[in-house]
């Protein structure tokens, strides 16, 4: 801090007034009164540059400079002394709130910077990953023509390069997902209809892995003003990840509620739960907890109904299963 020139321009402009406070003619209350309001500029200035730390401890030095000169004044000016003491606090007041708005506007200035940093890297690797998916796309197609002319252990690799690339393509399209997201397009949707759709395309994969299914709609149901199809990418993504969790013969559930102006969303499995550690980070992109999973299906999911005005919740408990929980205004 006292390498800095506005500590030194704090402390000079301190010694400075309290120089001429004391050296002012004792009788002439003109100069006093001057003084002890010019004391507040030095601790505006320490509390705008020092935060709170530099305001209370400018105001402080201050106070107990000023201190002794009200002692002094005492018997020859009592009025102004008995005002001057209401000052002490008033210099304390200032110094505080001045450090804490500082403190406070340099935290936004650098979320802000640290934000725009953020924006500008997910522009630039989105710009990449785009660029990655054209020469993925020519991989793929050789590696599918080898799988063909070659055999033997020739078209097993050949087959491993096409399944690595696929899974390659769907991590840099999952990623653009994240990084470049579409508007909204809102229209009224029933959450039961979009959720049966869902269903039918796990179809194949709920009856693969053994799976048994509840539905819980209500009667009278009201619609939503939402995307569907970006909805129905987090209700795909939370009824897998519910299949995924179980073993054969598990059971999932799922369940509308409307409780006033909102609809809920549950998606609950019978699996082995979350443990605490692991539950904190699921939302954090390229955090999987499954073997080959891309960490990027719960925060787009996520996103989506956070854009939507709603919000996503993961409760689980390890040995008793998961839910997922989303809320969405219905206007």
């Amino acid at each position: 801090m006292w390498r800095q020139p506005e500590f030194w321009t704090t402390a000079g402009a301190v010694l400075a007034l309290t120089i001429g406070h004391y050296a002012a003619p004792t009788h002439d209350p003109f100069w006093h009164d001057l003084f002890r309001r010019l004391y507040y500029l030095p601790i505006i200035l320490a509390g705008f540059r020092f935060g709170l730390g530099g305001g209370l401890a400018t105001s402080t030095a201050i106070s107990l400079l000023f201190l002794p000169h009200v002692l002094m004044m005492k018997h020859m000016l009592p009025r102004q002394a008995s005002e001057a003491v209401f000052e002490i606090p008033l210099y304390l007041v200032v110094g505080v709130v001045t450090g804490v708005l500082s403190d406070r506007q340099r935290k936004v200035s650098e979320s802000l910077r640290h934000a725009e940093r953020l924006k500008s890297l997910g522009e630039m690797a989105a710009g990449m990953a785009h660029e990655v998916k054209n020469p993925l796309a020519a991989i793929r197609s050789s590696a599918q023509i080898l799988t063909e002319r070659l055999s033997g252990k020739e078209a097993e690799f050949a087959r491993i390069v096409v399944s690595e690339v696929d899974r390659l393509n769907r991590v840099v399209n999952e990623f653009l997902d994240y990084a470049r997201p579409a508007p909204l397009k809102r229209e009224p949707v029933l959450l039961s209809a979009l959720l049966d759709s869902c269903l039918e395309l796990l179809a194949p994969v709920i009856a693969q892995a053994g799976i048994r299914v509840k539905r819980a709609y209500p009667q009278g149901e009201r619609q939503v003003n939402a995307d569907s199809n970006q909805l129905r990418q987090v209700f795909l993504n939370l009824v897998l990840n519910a299949v995924q969790a179980m073993h054969a013969g598990g059971e999932a559930t799922l369940e509308l509620r409307q409780q006033g102006g909102s609809t809920l969303v549950l998606v609950r499995d019978t699996g082995s739960g979350i443990p605490s550690d692991k539950l904190r980070r699921v939302f954090e992109p390229f955090y999987s907890t499954k073997p080959g999973g891309t960490g990027l299906g719960l925060p787009i999911a996520n996103r989506i109904v956070s854009e939507h005005g709603g919000r996503l919740v993961i409760e689980s408990r390890p040995g008793e299963g998961t839910t997922a929980t989303v809320t969405l205004p219905e206007e």
